[in-house]
């Protein structure tokens, strides 16, 4: 039988001390992997229990994001430990240093990515956790911007850890990013217009709108442009850039509709008709259901060269342009009526301006 003293007393001492140091840092690695595992069991695992009884989400995000950070700290730990117990050269010890900060880098890259996911995987979370408030459909692209990001100032920081300069990767990469930009300038512009107009929501899919240029239903709200059914069904594609630029009329989110009618009655009225024919189309207006009945006006309020104009204007709480237009044409026939009923005449020059502020006249052709 070998005698491990004996055996232990005759080695070199040189050797001697390096297999004491291995020894030392295997004891110290298996200590820290008993330390994890101990974390784990104490820590860890009555974290998660208490996290999966409690309605509250914060604690199960917090878990989420430290857990693999936190492996990757435990074993920049232990290269720390095992390098300090080794007592290896100053090359090598300079090199696990790099890889130590590299590991701590890494962590807080993935603590951060997971942070990002972990606080927006929607609108509404964002919104409680930061008070920020971004649409739904734009949240997708600020977190890869963001995630894109940090990647990039981790990979920079990295670079110079190790030791390689990157002023002149960042350089290179503004010149090409310049280059691109300049390039892909009409994409960029459509790609911020596709922002502002989610962002904004001046529009969404199915409403009609009019703009200097077109109008009509918005069937597509793309990233680089937006589709419009015009009301002949032609389909017009206008660049985001552009819509988002524009002023832009919708129509869809009216809550009433404005009804202004100028009525140019003939001079051979006497002044008891046109007071009756004033009172009798308010009294028809405030009778009619979805007419608003604090915006009634109806007065004589000009001596024009054809006759004596009368402004009848009011709101119809109608949003649909259908339903509007009939209810529009029941008080026309009404009006009618009461000009027949009355024996009045109108004037050969009646101006009616419709919702879109354009002037009609009876000479108007259309």
């Amino acid at each position: 039988m070998i005698d491990f003293t004996q055996f232990w007393t005759n080695l070199n001492p040189d050797l001697r001390s390096t297999l004491l140091r291995v020894g030392l840092a295997i004891l110290a690695l298996f200590l820290i992997w008993l330390l994890r595992r101990l974390l784990a069991a104490i820590v860890v695992a009555p974290l998660r229990r208490i996290a999966r009884r409690t309605n509250a989400q914060w604690d199960d995000l917090l878990l989420d994001t430290i857990m693999l950070p936190a492996r990757l700290l435990i074993i920049a730990i232990a290269l720390a430990v095992g390098a300090q117990i080794l007592l290896v050269d100053i090359v090598t010890f300079a090199f696990v240093q790099h890889i130590i900060r590299t590991l701590i880098i890494v962590a807080v890259l993935v603590a951060l990515l997971r942070a990002v996911d972990s606080l927006a995987p929607s609108s509404n979370r964002l919104f409680r956790v930061t008070g920020l408030s971004i649409t739904e459909r734009l949240l997708p692209f600020v977190r890869t911007a963001i995630k894109l990001l940090l990647i990039a100032i981790a990979v920079v920081i990295v670079i110079q850890e190790w030791g390689y300069d990157v002023s002149g990767l960042v350089a290179g990469l503004g010149l090409g990013g310049l280059a691109f930009s300049l390039a892909a300038k009409d994409t960029v512009e459509n790609l911020f217009g596709f922002t502002t107009i989610v962002g904004d929501q001046p529009l969404v899919v199915g409403e009609f709108i009019k703009t200097a240029d077109v109008e009509g239903t918005v069937e597509h709200v793309g990233i680089r442009s937006t589709r419009i059914r015009k009301l002949d069904q032609s389909l017009v594609t206008v660049p985001n850039s552009k819509l988002a630029s524009a002023p832009i009329q919708n129509w869809s989110r009216l809550s009433k509709r404005w009804v202004d009618l100028k009525l140019v009655i003939a001079y051979d009225a006497s002044r008891t008709q046109i007071e009756t024919f004033l009172e009798r189309v308010r009294v028809m207006l405030t009778t009619r259901d979805q007419v608003e009945q604090g915006s009634v006006f109806v007065r004589l309020v000009n001596f024009g060269e054809m006759g004596m104009e009368v402004l009848v204007r009011c709101y119809i709480s109608q949003q649909d342009w259908a339903l509007y237009s009939e209810e529009k044409e029941i008080i026309n026939l009404e009006i009618l009526r009461i000009i027949e009923e009355l024996n009045l005449h109108l004037a050969m020059r009646s101006v009616f301006v419709d919702n879109s502020g354009r002037t009609i006249t009876d000479l108007d052709e259309g």
